[in-house]
């Protein structure tokens, strides 16, 4: 379902700036999978720009870019979802969206403790992911 928000939210952003239509790619998250994209970057109407929805899968698209001789952020610009170590590593750095995960498990974990004890809850928002831009994200044209 998080996925489903996060791509009908993706389409409403790019439509709202005028920019078109955003490709989408389900994958099993896995680094190889990361690598999907090769095809569309071996397109003669390649992507300027790609978000993965980890860490894992950025690196191993910033691997294909290289490969394929595309400079990042140059030719292709690249963002990754978790803000790991890993993303801060590597050569460019990746840009990252970053969440603050023990907040998000903490506020969980309050919120099931009241459930069980009965307790009936409204949604719940919590503080939003912010980017972190790196090496791997060029300026806007």
């Amino acid at each position: 379902m998080h996925t489903r928000v996060r791509d009908e939210a993706f389409a409403e952003a790019c439509a709202r700036l005028g920019l078109s239509d955003p490709v989408t790619l389900h994958t099993d998250y896995t680094g190889e999978e990361g690598r999907a994209p090769r095809a569309a970057c071996s397109a003669s109407s390649r992507p300027t720009a790609i978000i993965y929805d980890n860490d894992i899968m950025a690196v191993a698209g910033l691997s294909v870019a290289q490969e394929m001789r595309l400079r990042v952020p140059d030719d292709l610009s690249l963002v990754a979802w978790d803000d790991s170590q890993l993303a801060q590593v590597v050569r460019p750095a990746l840009t990252a969206v970053r969440r603050d995960v023990p907040a998000l498990g903490a506020a969980a974990a309050r919120h099931l403790l009241s459930l069980i004890n009965g307790e009936t809850l409204d949604d719940v928002e919590t503080e939003p992911a912010r980017l972190t831009p790196r090496g791997s994200t060029g300026a806007l044209v």
